[in-house]
């Protein structure tokens, strides 16, 4: 990219941090409010809606830095990806607005998924229809982690602002250079928003925010892992999202294990427990980012090989901190009796 269209690029990434901030500000004034129940991290309503504003200002400015980088902006993937987003978003904020029954988001989140598949982005194998039902796993699996993550302040918002500047100054070298700008357009965009979630919650992201934003997170996964030019590129994606996806399946296996229903809503995930026993929420999602960043770290050390034994070290560096914050989670909840979870 040349200095002036790159200039340009630049100054769109501020611009779509402050039209979020003015466009969450809206949001607080409109007071669709979050009532605390025996699960919330909040003892007072709250707003909620605050993803209106991430997912509103990543719309208008995506064509315009993808017109400013030379890239396709109504390319049959771009539009299927597009709708997809505009579905899933529209149902989930309907669910925030009139809590729906979960079968009817889990249909919104299926439907979605197959739209980006049809549109081409995809797993390669190990064979394409393989790969397809994979890809449509992977997006709703990521889509609800994010959901099912959102719980603490700036948690969720803070993981994903830094998974996506993570892609975004990464992307060239990953040999994706076309997601540089939109990665980092997310990443300014969660920006914008974090200051009225973070320390302290004048709004929440709602389903509307983090549901499209987890969506947002799966396609990148699928578009890196199908187009990266390093042996071992696919794993930025995973890498990056691990504590998230972590913490979900920790706590699934375990509810599993202790004969718990897996629908009903609870207390238990990790970054909860660690929270109920007496940590701070700026500390607990300030880990959790670190978490993250140290993801996108061993992603970029472990792409460019392919012997066993640097895969298995890769494996083993994203592994051992979610132990050991496991580990910690469960002795202070011994330490602290929280009781049940």
């Amino acid at each position: 990219m040349s200095f002036f269209p790159a200039v340009l690029a630049f100054s769109c990434l501020p611009c779509a941090a402050l039209l979020c901030a003015a466009l969450v500000r809206c949001m607080i004034r409109l007071a669709v409010m979050d009532h605390p129940d025996h699960r919330s991290a909040h003892a007072t309503p709250t707003p909620k809606g605050g993803g209106i504003g991430v997912m509103v200002a990543f719309g208008l400015f995506f064509p315009v830095l993808q017109g400013v980088a030379s890239q396709p902006v109504f390319s049959f993937p771009c539009l299927m990806a597009a709708g997809a987003l505009v579905l899933l978003c529209c149902v989930s904020w309907l669910d925030d607005l009139y809590q729906w029954h979960p079968g009817l988001k889990f249909a919104a989140q299926t439907i979605a998924a197959c739209l980006i598949v049809a549109g081409g982005v995809q797993l390669t194998g190990p064979t394409p229809l393989a790969g397809a039902a994979l890809s449509v796993l992977w997006l709703v699996f990521i889509t609800n982690a994010v959901n099912f993550m959102d719980g603490l302040n700036g948690l969720i918002a803070g993981c994903l602002a830094c998974a996506a500047l993570c892609v975004g100054l990464t992307a060239p070298f990953f040999g994706v250079p076309e997601l540089q700008w939109p990665a980092l357009l997310l990443s300014a965009c969660l920006v914008g928003f974090l200051p009225f979630n973070f320390p302290h919650a004048r709004i929440f992201l709602g389903d509307v925010g983090s549901q499209g934003c987890g969506l947002l997170a799966g396609i990148a996964s699928l578009y890196i892992a199908s187009h990266t030019t390093l042996p071992r590129g696919g794993i930025l994606g995973p890498a990056l999202l691990f504590p998230l996806v972590y913490d979900v399946l920790f706590t699934l296996i375990r509810r599993l294990y202790m004969r718990q229903t897996l629908v009903q809503a609870h207390r238990g995930h990790l970054y909860q427990i660690i929270y109920r026993s007496a940590v701070a929420v700026p500390v607990v999602s300030l880990l959790e980012w670190g978490l993250t960043l140290w993801g996108g770290g061993v992603a970029c050390l472990v792409a460019p090989t392919t012997g066993f034994w640097s895969g298995m070290a890769g494996a083993a560096l994203l592994i051992l901190p979610q132990l050991a914050w496991t580990l910690w989670g469960v002795l202070r909840a011994r330490q602290r009796a929280i009781g049940p979870w």
